[in-house]
């Protein structure tokens, strides 16, 4: 059996209106100190029949300090319906760390729960920048999942 193909989705926060397909998720300019505007993304599976343990994980942190109890975090949540509520404020729940093993069983990444047997939950992210943080970064998402 071939591996699935995968199709990011975003959406727009308020509206929750489907903005196209993403190949890579930008955040924009986040002001030092600051959340980021919480981005809105699901994922579509192509190529299998049912789509399962879905987890997301951070493989690469872009320079910045990864603690759920720190001055930066990666902020994740999810739900099976729409919601701009959770969209409008910085997130609460948050990546615990950096996935450094690379692996699916890694306990800093987050589950994701799922829509329909192809379909995930949306999946809403921000990230918060420490107010030391005095230069660009970027970081790297992993996505893991079971198929059959």
């Amino acid at each position: 059996m071939a591996v699935p193909t995968l199709t990011i989705r975003e959406y727009h926060p308020e509206s929750g209106a489907l903005l196209g397909n993403i190949t890579t998720l930008n955040f924009g300019k986040t002001t030092a100190g600051t959340h980021s505007r919480v981005k809105v993304i699901d994922v579509a599976f192509s190529g299998a029949s049912n789509i399962g343990n879905i987890k997301l994980g951070i493989v690469s942190s872009g320079g910045l300090t990864i603690a759920a109890s720190g001055t930066e975090h990666f902020g994740i949540e999810s739900s099976a319906t729409f919601s701009s509520t959770i969209a409008a404020e910085p997130l609460t729940e948050h990546f615990p760390g950096l996935n450094a093993t690379g692996l699916s069983s890694d306990s800093n990444n987050m589950s994701v729960g799922a829509r329909s047997s192809v379909l995930s939950d949306y999946i809403y992210l921000d990230a918060e920048v420490s107010s030391t943080a005095l230069s660009q970064v970027n970081g790297s998402y992993k996505i893991f999942f079971d198929y059959s």
